[in-house]
């Protein structure tokens, strides 16, 4: 039986990872909200628009309010509210909404730009945490950074002097779902994000995300997991979540995590399995970063201590065929299991009872 051992070791293919150790310093930034650069005061209801199906009534009074009525249909059906807006993207702002929608409904926030060169360009995608959101019923905040949402779906558009000219509210229903419902907005704003420079990797402050620039874009079809190690304080209610993005793209999320009584250190698992949103801050679309976004709660401290990026060294494809040696192994392993042991075992069989008469 040691014989497959001997003769077959090392001739199957292996599924093994490669490693990158990130120990050096990083280029890491604590970043929080910053100055308030624009802000819709819900005194003009002849500047909002309403397209869609099913009735509507629109109230602009210091607040905005959409009171819908869906009929009943086979199909989803959508109320929309459009809205002139001018927000310039090299403000690195950071839109911040107030509401409240009905249960029973979806809801999402849309933008729209124009480049410096007045080119237009969508500034929204699905899959974005602004995009299908239940309604709850109950007031919540909504916060994301234009130009998270404009780069995603344009990767390669300079949006150096861009500004985003256009917004979108919408209420959908989906199919077979009638009734009344209503959208009620209190606040909408936008402020700058503001950067403070870590030194030598650790940083103390009140910030919302820590982003950390690992260098060029990154190769991602063969990542297999990455583990960070990490100091964190904050608030009593922090939690927060570890991105990996790779330009405008999340190549690999981890757990949501809460700090801990007895030490300061986490070492935080992401995968590529675990992707399901997006930090509201994110790197330089032409670079690989490390993003730890704080969900509740604000974080007061950060130190990076390690990054390590495994790959899968090879991808084997199934099924695939074995090479002439490997065949021939497998021939002689196959004689040996079936002839020779067999034999063997016969001729043990007989002698034992040869010794017994």
């Amino acid at each position: 039986m040691a014989v497959p051992a001997v003769f077959l070791r090392s001739t199957l293919p292996q599924s093994t990872v490669s490693q990158i150790d990130i120990t050096q310093a990083v280029s890491l930034h604590g970043v929080s909200l910053g100055p308030l650069i624009w802000s819709e005061g819900f005194k003009n209801a002849s500047s909002w628009t309403v397209s869609g199906s099913g009735s509507a009534v629109l109230q602009v009074n210091e607040s905005l309010s959409l009171n819908i009525v869906f009929p009943s249909r086979t199909t989803a059906q959508a109320i929309t509210a459009y809205h002139n807006i001018s927000i310039s993207l090299d403000q690195s702002p950071i839109i911040t909404a107030r509401l409240q929608v009905s249960r029973g409904v979806s809801y999402g926030l849309r933008f729209w730009g124009v480049t410096k060169d007045n080119k237009s360009f969508t500034a929204w995608h699905e899959g974005s945490a602004l995009q299908h959101r239940p309604g709850l019923g109950a007031p919540e905040i909504i916060s994301a950074s234009l130009v998270t949402e404009s780069s995603i779906p344009n990767p390669t558009l300079s949006l150096t002097g861009a500004r985003i000219t256009r917004m979108a509210l919408y209420v959908e229903a989906g199919p077979l779902i009638a009734g009344a419902f209503s959208l009620y907005v209190s606040n909408l704003r936008a402020n700058s994000a503001q950067l403070t420079k870590a030194n030598q990797n650790e940083v103390n402050g009140n910030f919302t995300a820590l982003v950390a620039d690992l260098g060029p874009t990154m190769a991602t079809t063969t990542l297999y997991q990455v583990f960070v190690g990490l100091d964190i304080k904050g608030s009593f209610d922090l939690s927060y979540v570890p991105y990996l993005t790779v330009g405008a793209n999340v190549a690999a999320q981890g757990y949501t995590y809460v700090t801990k009584i007895a030490t300061t250190y986490e070492l935080a698992l992401l995968s590529p399995l675990l992707v399901n949103s997006s930090p509201l801050f994110s790197g330089s679309v032409h670079s690989s970063s490390l993003v730890v976004s704080a969900r509740t709660g604000m974080i007061s401290f950060f130190r990076l201590d390690s990054v390590s990026i495994r790959f899968f060294a090879q991808q084997t494809a199934l099924g695939a065929s074995l090479d002439h040696l490997t065949a021939r192994n497998l021939v002689f392993y196959f004689f040996i299991f079936l002839f020779v042991i067999l034999v063997a075992m016969v001729i043990l069989v007989v002698k034992v009872f040869k010794d017994e008469d």
